[in-house]
């Protein structure tokens, strides 16, 4: 095994790590230090304040993330299919859903 071989393992270990600890920062930690302006809650209760359906469709967006990432390794190369098969129609659906949300409270206001 040659030095850039044993580079591009360690790299593709670090790269993996990060990845997660991002996802981590971006579904747990940074909403919790933005909060919500306005709505009265107290940033440290934004877990508390999510329904089940929410927390469900967090988690099925981290497991198809994590399965499709270790299916099409966009580390080895895969990246274009795994951008349209993983994150794609992750963001899409959170999207919808944003939106959806938005028309919901607009109508109860």
């Amino acid at each position: 095994m040659g030095y850039t071989r044993v580079w591009r393992l360690l790299l593709t270990g670090v790269q993996e790590v990060l990845l997660i600890v991002l996802l981590f920062s971006i579904i747990f930690i940074l909403p919790s230090r933005l909060g919500k302006g306005g709505s009265g809650k107290k940033p440290g209760k934004l877990m508390a304040a999510l329904s089940g359906k929410v927390r469900l469709g967090i988690f099925v967006s981290a497991v198809w993330l994590l399965v499709w990432a270790v299916y099409f390794r966009p580390w080895a190369g895969g990246v274009l299919v795994f951008a349209l098969v993983g994150p794609s129609p992750v963001l899409l659906g959170w999207g919808i859903f944003w939106v959806v949300e938005g028309f919901r409270k607009d109508q109860d206001a």
